[in-house]
């Protein structure tokens, strides 16, 4: 457990503040990933003995619980997907198994998990547009393009977010090295093909509401291979699927929307790159945070929006700083929420005045001098690390008075929980981000306060 840390005053330099957010990235990073009872993602019934360890020393179990009683209908089965019975839980998230027709997979948490179902919806959608004799021709035009032809880019599409093959991608790579000289007439096609599919790819996303840099492989299939006939082949714009609106519930939804429909990946990351500057994150940060394994562009595009709208936060640096070290897809997500749900609090209240790290744990101090415990998670249970949580909470700050605690979930917490905050004083937030009730805008969400009322 790392000593205690506190965010510095407004007036405090700025190497101060580069020094404070060095020191506190342990604490931000065991404050975000390192809650979970066991690895991000582990699908793992707990056995008897672990249930046993936990009960004696006072904490509840991972619990299984069933899908039909978190879910609706429609979430739970649909024609083309059905979500396992039994819900596991990894410490924080639920996490779901999903039987589709394109394929199984595993959701850890609420969010992936309405990701995963929109795109199943996508798949649906396209199999459907791709069996139709608009798409063939669509198709036959499409192979007239050299490039597309020379890759088979319709007739075999391949699974990554770029859409294209490894070799085609050199190819690409080796013209635009060329370009203080002469060009080939194949060359200048692939650049103009790759920029123009980019364009078409992310547009197609949006129209089916998914986001164009999933982790999913086979949408990354289905959707290149789409994107390259609407491109490539003129594909009416009448025979595009649609899907919804959105890829995620975060505020601001339309605008994220628009961004990533219309900018390219390395345009989001000069967005990206300009809002952490003014935020002070050095160069040599901002460079890691954006060319980071497990952010997508969308992701780390949420992120710093996230951060940039606490426009009087202090330490933001730590919080990147502690994001780069997110080791999975899973992780840097936990991250994500994380800021989202600062956000949330710095929107619908009255601000977050600073990001601290007090005894390991990530927290923030507000304009109305609250302590806010944000914890991004589908079930808060009380386990060894949300005690430990807590009990990082209620230390005091000696340059910084605090009115209250506020214990901040993404999801929502258990009755032990619950009584446990009530009985220490602590008011407590639940459904502060809601992936699974639709794509609303954020309202401030019900307070239960530390006497059982509701603010």
């Amino acid at each position: 457990m790392v000593g205690r840390i506190h965010g510095c005053d407004r007036c405090t330099s700025r190497t101060t503040a580069i020094a404070l957010a060095s020191s506190c990235v342990l604490a931000l990073a065991a404050a975000v990933s390192g809650c979970a009872a066991t690895a991000p993602g582990a699908a793992i019934a707990p056995s008897p003995q672990q249930s046993e360890a936990e009960l004696r020393a006072g904490f509840e179990i991972r619990p299984v619980r069933s899908a039909s009683a978190l879910l609706t209908p429609d979430q739970l089965a649909g024609p083309f997907h059905r979500v396992g019975a039994d819900v596991l839980h990894d410490g924080r998230d639920n996490v779901y198994s999903i039987s589709s027709d394109f394929g199984d997979f595993e959701a850890v948490g609420d969010e992936q998990l309405a990701i995963r179902l929109r795109e199943i919806d996508a798949l649906a959608a396209m199999e459907a547009t791709s069996k139709t004799a608009t798409f063939a021709a669509a198709a036959g035009r499409a192979l007239t393009s050299p490039f597309v032809a020379t890759w088979n880019l319709v007739t075999h599409p391949v699974d990554s977010i770029r859409g294209i093959p490894v070799g085609a991608w050199d190819a690409i790579n080796h013209a635009a090295s060329l370009a203080g000289g002469s060009r080939s007439e194949f060359e200048d096609n692939a650049l103009a093909s790759v920029i123009g599919f980019e364009t078409r790819k992310r547009r197609l996303a949006a129209d089916l509401g998914v986001d164009p840099y999933s982790s999913n492989k086979v949408l990354q299939k289905q959707l290149n291979r789409l994107a390259w006939a609407a491109y490539a082949g003129s594909l009416p714009s009448m025979f595009v699927p649609f899907v919804r609106d959105g890829v995620a519930s975060e505020p601001n939804e339309d605008r994220l929307s628009a961004m990533l429909r219309d900018n390219s990946p390395e345009d989001l990351r000069k967005f990206n790159r300009i809002e952490l500057a003014v935020m002070g994150v050095p160069e040599p940060l901002a460079d890691q945070f954006v060319g980071h394994r497990w952010y997508s562009p969308r992701r780390a595009t949420v992120l710093v929006a996230s951060l940039a709208a606490m426009d009087l936060a202090e330490n933001r640096i730590g919080f990147i700083e502690a994001a780069i070290t997110a080791e999975s897809e899973v992780e840097a997500q936990r991250f994500t929420e994380t800021a989202r749900l600062l956000r949330a609090y710095n929107d619908g209240t009255t601000g977050v005045r600073a990001i601290v790290g007090v005894d390991g744990q990530l927290l923030a101090y507000s304009d109305d001098q609250s302590l806010v415990l944000p914890m991004a998670a589908d079930y808060a249970i009380w386990s060894r690390a949300t005690a430990d949580a807590v009990r990082a909470a209620q230390q005091p700050l000696p340059d910084r008075p605090v009115t209250g605690i506020v214990f901040e979930v993404a999801g929502s917490a258990s009755e032990r929980v619950r009584s446990e905050l009530q009985s220490r004083g602590i008011a407590l937030r639940e459904h502060v981000l809601d992936p699974l009730h639709g794509d609303l805008p954020y309202t401030p969400p019900r307070v239960e306060t530390a006497a059982g009322g509701a603010e």
